[in-house]
């Protein structure tokens, strides 16, 4: 029996239906009314112990003479902000209370483990808990932000949490200061990082690297996830050295934003090059979940106030600093398409936030690459509502011509040729999900469709080879990658049909060239290396007959790597109907009778 307490005359109803004891609080605790959400008081009514501690409802209290909150007058009427300030000033009680019972247990936990811990952090200060932001807002923080802050004032960490990320952090805990890298280290990456990648996070292209560096170390998950794109291009010997580091970093910094609201546009930069690369960063179809993060960060994007475009604003009004906000939303909207499409899931975007991308365009600075930007959202937002789960294709093949029709005009600008993969990436996705449940007549008219498509984006990427082309988001390598394994999956499943019509050993040297050119781009530790395997291991296992040509990298891939990818990216690759415990890669396309 509890110290200082006798059982209740009568057991309450939750206590009886557990066949628990049920014993009395002392005078002068509180209760809570779930249902009028508000807590109160209550000298003779009050709650039994066990219902008190779980902070639930108790009969013993409703069967009280005061079973109801009291009506609160504020000089002599009723007044809706003193029974706020009521509220807040229970809910403190509340949080001390709640602090409190986590130290005990703490301590109780320690004792039954024979540890000894000093507890050296200070006493709670309500307050503080209340208003963490150092007293800068009027109101009082979320409920969970105050239980969350309790928790970390009463001395529980996660073991691997070693400082803090909040936007006011500045250079306290960054690479250089943590001592991953050196600063001369940073400032060479980052070099590379503003010449190659900084466009897509609206860095100032005249800014000195010295007052770049200064910036961007502002925010140390932005100075981690640059640092960590650029030393894939740097050594396979720093990368392999760096990049597993900076990815724990960077994942570390990463969960603990998304905690804190609002975040600074630095949060946004850094959410959109972590979702643009994460297969570069993390060596693996979404190390990072692309489409989880820009979520987030789309999410945060509305609290954070940076973003504040609406419909009917005129771009030409907005100064520089506006129109850089409003391409990293576009970005964002784009990579949060570009995942929505490849892993099929939700969009927390709508027609509004779709529309609201076209404002780049009436600004008299706006260049092809925001165009192109302005137009591939479109042209995802087409696919996506069209090829998601089911495929109406008349439906959808009118839809791409109407998009067609108002950017077609991009095609004749200059690096046109992302725009027109990406058509064609469009119609092979349609095709794609015709091809598995079309009748056979319409699946026969598919096939040859379905490979000229696939060889159209393999050829364009591959004849149009420049210096940019190491430097191409990961989406570009994972639309040429499915192109390839499309390829693999028709010729495996189709060769019978396909060999009255093309030349298979052709349409095999296309795949197999195409490995020795995602081979060549880069390290070992770029992107187009790992999907080269990817698409190797593919042609083998489907194909095994077909020898390599001389020039590739095709033996030694193990084929067991194409498992290991199609279950992190299951629709790119089309494994959802794949028996992967059978070793068996056949999707379910229709037979042709």
């Amino acid at each position: 029996m509890p110290p200082d307490r006798g059982r209740a005359s009568k057991a309450c109803a939750a206590c009886r239906k557990q066949k628990t004891r049920c014993y009395e609080t002392t005078p002068g605790e509180f209760w809570c009314d779930i249902q009028q959400n508000l807590s109160y008081t209550d000298p003779q009514g009050r709650a039994c112990l066990r219902c008190d501690r779980l902070g639930q409802e108790c009969s013993l209290s409703v069967d009280s003479p005061y079973s109801r909150p009291p009506t609160l007058e504020v000089n002599g009427t009723s007044d809706g902000n003193g029974i706020t300030e009521y509220r807040l000033e229970r809910l403190e009680n509340l949080v001390y209370e709640l602090a409190k019972r986590l130290e005990y247990v703490e301590s109780e936990v320690n004792q039954e483990e024979g540890k000894i811990i000093a507890k050296n952090h200070p006493p709670l200060d309500v307050t503080a808990l209340l208003n963490p932001e150092a007293g800068t807002s009027e109101q009082a923080s979320a409920p969970l932000f105050v239980l969350r802050d309790a928790t970390a004032q009463s001395g529980i960490r996660r073991t691997d949490r070693t400082g803090t990320n909040g936007p006011s952090q500045g250079l306290s805990d960054d690479v250089i200061l943590k001592g991953l890298i050196s600063e001369q280290e940073a400032t060479s990456l980052l070099v590379l990082f503003h010449e190659n990648y900084g466009r897509w996070v609206s860095f100032d292209a005249a800014a000195p690297i010295t007052r770049l560096l200064e910036d961007v170390r502002k925010s140390p998950l932005l100075l981690t996830a640059c640092c960590l794109i650029a030393v894939r291009h740097v050594s396979q010997e720093l990368a392999s050295r760096l990049a597993p580091k900076l990815f724990q970093d960077a994942k570390l910094l990463l969960s603990r934003a998304m905690l804190s609201v609002p975040q600074p546009l630095e949060f946004f930069q850094a959410s959109l090059v972590l979702s643009l690369w994460s297969t570069t960063i993390g060596q693996l179809p979404l190390g990072i979940d692309s489409w989880l993060l820009s979520g987030f960060a789309l999410q945060h994007s509305i609290a954070s106030g940076l973003f504040p475009f609406a419909r009917g604003i005129r771009s030409t009004t907005l100064k520089q600093q506006e129109l850089d906000r409003l391409c990293i939303w576009n970005h964002l909207c784009l990579v949060h398409l570009h995942y929505c499409v490849g892993t099929r899931r939700k969009t927390v975007l709508d027609e509004e936030d779709i529309h609201r991308c076209r404002l780049v365009l009436e600004s008299n600075n706006a260049t092809n690459f925001e165009s192109r930007m302005v137009a591939e959202v479109f042209l995802y937002w087409v696919i996506y509502r069209n090829c998601s789960m089911s495929t109406d294709l008349p439906k959808t093949q009118e839809s791409l011509h109407r998009w067609k029709e108002e950017w077609g005009w991009l095609l004749d600008q200059p690096r046109s040729q992302f725009v027109q993969m990406g058509y064609y990436f469009a119609q092979l996705m349609a095709y794609d999900q015709s091809l598995k449940t079309g009748s056979s007549a319409v699946r026969e008219s598919l096939l040859s469709e379905m490979v000229r498509l696939s060889t159209a984006i393999i050829n364009l990427a591959m004849s149009t080879t420049d210096e940019r082309t190491r430097h191409l988001t990961d989406h570009i390598y994972h639309m040429i990658s499915f192109a390839a394994v499309t390829l693999c999956r028709l010729l495996n499943i189709y060769e019978e049909q396909l060999s009255l019509s093309h030349d298979l050993h052709r349409l095999d040297e296309i795949v197999l060239s195409l490995v020795s050119w995602l081979h060549a781009i880069g390290l070992p530790c770029h992107v187009a290396y790992t999907m080269g395997d990817v698409v190797a291991a593919f042609h083998k296992k489907l194909r095994p007959n077909t020898g390599p040509s001389p020039n590739t990298s095709y033996t030694g891939v193990d084929p067991a790597i194409q498992d290991d990818f199609a279950q992190l990216f299951p629709e790119f690759y089309g494994t959802a109907s794949f028996d992967l415990i059978h070793g068996s890669m056949l999707p379910d396309f229709q037979p042709l009778v």
